[in-house]
C-alpha cells in the first residue's frame, strides 16, 4: 500500500521569504509549489539568524514537526558588529545542531544567503568583504550539513542583476529564480 501522507514543509526566513510568498499569491501560484506537500510559509522582515530557534519553538508548539525544514536566514546577521565569520559560523553550527535535536526526524535544507548591494550593519564602503564572507559562510554551512546527510540550496543563478531597486530584495525575475530553486530542491526531498 502506498504512503498517502502529505509531506509537511516549513519555510522559515526573512523578508526574502515573506516577499516570495507574496509573489506566489500575486501570481496566483500554488502555495505548495505544485508538489505533493503542505508548505507553511514563515517569513518576516528583518528576521535575524538569532531568531531562528525561538521561531521554530513557537511553530513546534502549534503544530507537528515538519518532514522538511527550509531555512533562509543569515543575510540580516552577516555584518553584526564585533563578530567574525568564524564566530558566526560557530553560532550557526550550534543552532543547526539544536534544530536537529528539536526536530530529530526533520530533513533540513539551508537556502544559501543571497548576494546584496546593501547589508544591514555594513560599515565598509564596499560590499566586497561582505560578499567574501557570504560566500565563505554558504560553503561552510553546506559542508556542515553534507556531513549530516542534509542539503544546502545554492542559488548560483541569482546575482546582483536580480535585485530590486533597494539592493536587498529580489526583483520579479529574482523571485521566479528563487522559487524555481526551492521547488527543485523540495521536489527531490519530497520524493525521498
Amino acid at each position: 500500500m502506498a504512503d498517502d501522507r502529505v509531506t509537511r514543509v516549513w519555510i522559515v526566513g526573512s523578508s526574502i521569504i515573506r516577499r516570495l510568498y507574496a509573489h506566489i499569491r500575486e501570481q496566483g501560484l500554488d502555495r505548495n509549489l505544485g508538489l505533493r506537500c503542505s508548505i507553511t510559509w514563515e517569513g518576516r522582515g528583518g528576521r535575524l539568524w538569532e531568531q531562528l530557534l525561538p521561531v521554530l519553538r513557537s511553530l513546534r508548539a502549534k503544530a507537528s514537526a515538519p518532514d522538511i525544514l527550509v531555512i533562509h536566514l543569515g543575510g540580516n546577521s552577516l555584518c553584526r558588529e564585533g563578530r567574525s565569520r568564524l564566530d558566526f559560523f560557530q553560532e550557526m553550527k550550534t543552532d543547526l545542531a539544536e534544530v536537529l535535536r528539536l526536530l530529530p526526524r526533520t530533513r533540513l535544507l539551508f537556502s544559501s544567503i543571497l548576494p546584496r548591494l546593501n547589508w544591514r550593519g555594513q560599515t565598509a564602503r564596499s560590499a566586497y568583504g561582505v560578499e567574501r564572507r557570504r560566500r565563505w559562510l554558504n560553503s561552510a554551512v553546506a559542508g556542515f550539513l553534507a556531513e549530516r546527510e542534509m542539503r544546502s540550496v545554492r542559488h548560483t543563478n541569482i546575482d546582483l542583476s536580480h535585485l530590486s531597486r533597494d539592493g536587498v530584495h529580489l526583483s520579479t525575475e529574482g523571485n521566479e529564480l528563487l522559487l524555481s530553486n526551492l521547488r527543485e530542491a523540495l521536489q527531490v526531498e519530497v520524493r525521498r
